[in-house]
């Protein structure tokens, strides 16, 4: 990977074994043991808490379940991983507090992944006390432009966006929002909110992305077939660590990421199902090529030793054609069959799972 040329919202890159310097620290670690280390659990926990706040796989959009958006709370501090279809709704749901978020991790720039992104500082931009809005800067992660898509119908100039420039374009699409209330003397440009950073790590590399007092996040790479550069993310916190799979295929990258964690978030498709519905032959490859299929979870789980496995973007997401019972039934035979011994929980919409 090359360095990028960022809009000024940010100058900020990671630039996984690269030569360039940036702000942020990187550091790669070698693809045979590139295991993130976890956080001193010798400190007492301040509470750390993964929320489910959607967990349907998409882009259709369905009632019984929302897009897929997480949260991981650590003490105070809010961070998001994902924005998927209904993710400020859910947050409020999920009793989270706008001036609590501190983060938003984007794992790749799909709509089903994204959708929600830009409403977080959009809807809190034009508040005023004792309206809920930021607490402070919201700093976002997520992927560069992708040097796979050449071309496609809208914006052929540059058919695949990094975060920064899709960040800009978002804001852009609501300047007669935004313009109209910083005019009357009660809005802010949204933008002026966030401190955006494009990832650009090479595959068999783990990067560490935010390293504080009470969490440090780490990424890699994971194949998502020829769309635009997907990550997943760990979280070690002095309560204990979270994984989430973000959209890909069986990966090594992310089994030695998730090494000995205490819960991994993966993402999960029934590829036979859409066979047996007689879906388009491009579309069950898409399934099969570029998404984990629920009967390989319990080997990655059992590979990576995490203590447990929550299930999510899961697909087929209508419960009414692919029930609870059915997507439990599947994960379970999975695990037997890998002999994976820990526990594996079918995910739902504001599921709260604390870490302590």
């Amino acid at each position: 990977m090359t360095p990028r040329t960022m809009f000024p919202l940010s100058r900020r890159g990671l630039l996984a074994g690269g030569a360039a310097a940036t702000a942020l620290a990187v550091t790669p670690q070698a693809a045979a043991a590139p295991r993130a280390e976890p956080r001193d659990t010798s400190r007492p926990g301040k509470g750390t808490v993964v929320h489910l706040l959607g967990t349907a796989g998409g882009p259709p959009p369905y009632g019984e379940r929302m897009g897929i958006a997480s949260a991981v709370t650590v003490g105070t501090d809010t961070y998001l991983v994902d924005c998927g279809r209904g993710a400020v709704t859910q947050y409020l749901r999920a009793e989270l507090s706008m001036p609590s978020l501190r983060g938003i991790f984007l794992t790749h720039l799909h709509a089903d992944h994204i959708v929600d992104y830009f409403d977080f500082p959009l809807l809190c931009a034009g508040v005023m006390p004792p309206q809920p809005g930021f607490g402070g800067t919201v700093r976002v992660w997520g992927p560069g432009p992708s040097d796979t898509i050449t071309s496609g119908p809208v914006t052929p100039e540059q058919p695949a966006p990094g975060i920064v420039e899709t960040t800009r374009r978002a804001n852009a699409t609501f300047a007669a929002s935004t313009n109209a209330f910083v005019a009357g003397g009660f809005g802010i440009d949204p933008v002026s909110m966030l401190d955006v950073t494009e990832l650009s790590a090479r595959h068999g590399t783990v990067v560490t992305v935010l390293d504080t007092a009470t969490v440090k996040v780490t990424a890699t790479r994971v194949p998502h077939g020829n769309m635009s550069p997907s990550y997943a993310y760990r979280f070690d916190t002095a309560d204990g660590s979270v994984v989430f799979s973000g959209d890909t295929s069986r990966s090594d990258d992310l089994i030695a990421l998730a090494r000995g964690c205490d819960l991994l978030v993966h993402e999960a498709v029934d590829a036979a199902w859409f066979e047996g519905q007689g879906m388009p032959a491009p579309l069950v490859d898409h399934m099969r090529e570029v998404h984990t299929d629920v009967a390989e979870v319990g080997g990655i789980a059992a590979a990576a030793g995490a203590r447990q496995v929550l299930l999510s973007h899961l697909a087929p997401a209508d419960p009414a054609q692919f029930s609870d019972r059915e997507w439990g039934a599947a994960a379970r035979a999975s695990a037997r069959a890998a002999g994976y011994r820990g526990r594996v929980t079918v995910g739902h919409d504001l599921m709260r799972i604390p870490l302590s």
